[in-house]
């Protein structure tokens, strides 16, 4: 029994996992997932800068001053994956260690989902469905491609796992376990912790939802009425629009745009959903049962006490930031809030597949949906099987949790404005609210959500395959074709792997007896929201040779405060304007090439590394003539210059 349901799964998962990453397993300590350097660069130096601190006694993870010198930066917002990069710290390659955990990620999504659909179901072929439906998921498979935070996906099930349990067997160590999983899961990645968290209130929550008919339908008449009648005002301004069209319409000082009926449509759309809405609130009553939830009271209690101590050191991070200015959050109105996935691309195919991948991509180009973001592709058998669930529901078993759950999400996956076939329509969803709403809101790419649709739909695909096996022989058959159909659909294409070439020099530079930090250019401060000058991610790389300080960088998020002191240093402000395609500043026009260089060595800046592949003549020119610089070495289109004083 040991060997069936448990020992070969997991060495399967192994083996599968193997072969997907094999062009990064092969190649440990010298690739990198990922088309070119960007946001997987991020993580190895994560991995660097965790090995740093481990070795270097006194400083902290979470404030680092090699980026951004000589100002440095907090790392609490940034998408610092700290618990991964304390595991990956081990390995003394940073590279290697990032190539490990990305391969323990991918394992662990097939294992925890597999565990999970087991305690649900019970049967080991609809857990291996369901780990095939999540563990090779087209959004494990897009974030592949750099967003190595994200393909930590296994957080997820980790946390419906524990809290089921806790729910089902209620006790202090099953919440603790809860509480632990969440901060598993926020030291891992915050998208994820936001996700695993509203999972766990939605679990709670669903078991003591019932519902029941009204004997009063129609209660709510009037209120209907009058819905229906602005309903019919808005279809006349619809028509009138497009038979009269026009600029605006004046009403005293105020001016109406009609250039368009976008807007008309979209208020018909939210006078629809109001409608429909009152109908079902007219025929539907909620009624709570608060006695299901009394045992499990202590679990609770449990698993808020332990999520909170674990999440202590980053609360008392965040509020430090927010107390000093330094909090940082998008801001962005209604047009032009983060678009969702396309509805459109849950039926156009595996972007991802082994087989077919390349041409549905192509596909999304043609379109112009982002196919890393915008994805919202399920399985086909997956889909019929989670239908299967719904039709043959067994009255012993709750689908309310699973249900629920991935209905929420898949609204938050679509977010704040329906989009089909690359072209955003009038219609508002309600994740548009999601901005207003603390801590949420920073969960700012809506499209993400899908991961939870996914292991929502992967858990109802193997209630749905066992309900099959248990309804006659016409079923088992269907069953086991969904299957089949299933593995086809799943085989996911290898990811491309970047290949970094480090010049030799940055060796050389970490064996200077001279300290001090390097300033690459072009230069470039880059955050989630945007960039000032230019940036090559390589710096990152670069750094976790030389291991010196850097001028610029990248986190996730960047408080304004450290672009404004950038954009005020004498020459290292001219650096970035240049950086940028703008003219230096004036103050920086009359210095003397001595004086220049006194000025970088007094901001700590000993080396500089002018990549004459990127930067622009302006710069080279302000570089080699402006500034008092001693040129060290040159390779691979890079100048090697020692700041003189």
């Amino acid at each position: 029994m040991f060997l069936r349901h448990w020992a070969i799964p997991f060495l399967g998962f192994a083996a599968v996992t193997a072969w997907w990453l094999f062009p990064v397993l092969s190649n440990l300590s010298t690739v990198i997932p990922g088309a070119g350097a960007g946001d997987n660069v991020t993580f190895v130096w994560n991995m660097w800068w965790m090995r740093y601190v481990i070795h270097h006694p006194g400083e902290t993870f979470f404030f680092t001053p090699f980026l951004f010198h000589p100002v440095g930066v907090d790392l609490t917002l940034h998408t610092h994956t700290a618990l991964p990069a304390l595991l990956g710290a081990a390995w003394s390659s940073p590279i290697a260690g990032q190539n490990v955990l990305v391969a323990l990620h991918i394992y662990l999504n097939f294992l925890c989902s597999y565990i999970l659909a087991r305690r649900v179901t019970g049967n080991t072929v609809a857990s291996l469905a369901s780990a095939m439906i999540f563990g090779a998921s087209a959004f494990v498979s897009a974030h592949l491609n750099g967003h190595f935070n994200l393909i930590a996906a296994w957080t997820v099930p980790l946390v419906c796992l524990v809290t089921w349990n806790a729910l089902e067997r209620p006790s202090p160590i099953a919440g603790v376990l809860v509480g632990l999983a969440l901060g598993v899961t926020a030291y891992t990645d915050y998208y994820l912790f936001v996700y695993a968290f509203l999972i766990a209130v939605l679990f709670c929550v669903s078991p003591r939802i019932r519902l029941g008919l009204e004997t009063e339908p129609y209660r709510a008449s009037r209120v209907l009425i009058g819905l229906l009648s602005l309903l019919l005002l808005d279809a006349l301004a619809i028509v009138a629009i497009l038979l009269f069209p026009g600029d605006r319409i004046d009403i005293g000082s105020m001016h109406i745009s009609v250039r368009s009926v976008r807007n008309p449509i979209t208020i018909a759309w939210l006078l629809l959903v109001a409608a429909a809405a009152t109908v079902v609130h007219s025929r539907i009553r909620i009624e709570t049962n608060s006695s299901g939830t009394k045992p499990a009271r202590k679990a609770l209690i449990a698993a808020a006490a332990t999520t909170v101590l674990l999440l202590l050191p980053l609360m008392i991070h965040a509020a430090a930031l927010w107390w000093t200015g330094g909090y940082v959050s998008q801001a962005y109105l209604w047009r032009s809030a983060p678009a969702g996935v396309d509805a459109a691309t849950i039926f156009l195919g595996n972007p991802f597949h082994a087989a077919w991948g390349e041409g549905v991509r192509s596909l999304y180009d043609r379109l112009h949906i982002d196919v890393i973001e915008s994805s919202a592709w399920m399985p086909v058998a997956a889909i019929m099987l989670a239908i299967a669930a719904l039709v043959f529901r067994p009255e012993n078993q709750n689908l309310t949790p699973w249900v629920f759950s991935g209905t929420v999400f898949m609204l938050w996956a679509l977010g704040p404005w329906l989009t089909v076939f690359g072209r955003q329509t009038p219609l508002m969803l309600p994740t548009i609210v999601l901005r207003y709403v603390p801590i949420a809101s920073n969960a700012r790419i809506p499209g993400r959500a899908m991961v939870v649709v996914s292991l929502m739909i992967a858990v109802l695909a193997a209630i749905g395959f066992e309900r099959l096996l248990n309804r006659g022989r016409a079923a088992r058959i269907a069953a086991w074709c969904l299957f089949l159909m299933l593995t086809i659909e799943c085989v996911p294409a290898r990811p491309p792997v970047y290949v970094p070439a480090i010049p030799s020099q940055y060796f050389a530079l970490r064996d200077r007896p001279k300290k001090g930090a390097v300033c690459e250019l072009p230069l470039g401060l880059r955050d989630g929201f945007g960039e000032t000058g230019s940036l090559d991610e390589a710096v990152l790389l670069h750094q976790t040779i030389h291991e010196r300080p850097i001028a610029g960088g990248f986190v996730a998020r960047l408080p304004p405060s450290i672009a404004r002191e950038y954009a005020a240093m004498p020459v290292v402000g001219s650096l970035l304007q240049l950086s940028a395609g703008a003219k230096i500043l004036e103050t920086d026009a009359s210095r003397s090439p001595h004086e220049a260089a006194t000025w970088l060595a007094s901001a700590g800046i000993a080396f500089v590394v002018l990549d004459t592949r990127r930067a622009s003549p302006e710069l080279i020119e302000y570089v080699q003539s402006t500034i008092e610089l001693k040129r060290i070495a040159e390779e691979d289109g890079r100048i090697f210059y020692e700041v003189m004083k």
